[in-house]
């Protein structure tokens, strides 16, 4: 039996990269697929909103290879920072919506 092929998008599209490059894109990859996922799922119209934006940030500079490590780095930070947003607006709403239950 053949050994299950592992298909790296990232050296894929943009061939050999330097070892700290490959790491920021493949965490930046992850970000945008959880973004993508909370997308999905959620009910939550803010949290929505916030992931969609980092997609948005997250898609032009994926496979861009003129974006410079440190640009990678800062980027980043503000993605992090827009999921964890969009995780405690996704909590928000949900004690909201609990609440309201309650009140009726």
């Amino acid at each position: 039996m053949n050994a299950p092929v592992k298909i790296d998008p990232l050296r894929t599209i943009l061939g050999e990269l330097p070892a700290d490059e490959h790491e920021r894109r493949s965490k930046l990859m992850a970000y945008r697929n959880a973004a993508s996922a909370m997308i999905a799922q959620t009910q939550s119209d803010t949290a929505r909103a916030l992931a969609f934006l980092a997609c948005d940030w997250i898609a032009p500079f994926l496979f861009d290879r003129a974006a410079p490590v440190a640009f990678l780095d800062r980027l980043t930070v503000l993605v992090s920072r827009l999921l964890k947003t969009a995780i405690t607006a996704e909590e928000i709403d949900g004690l909201l919506q609990e609440a309201e239950r309650y009140d009726h």
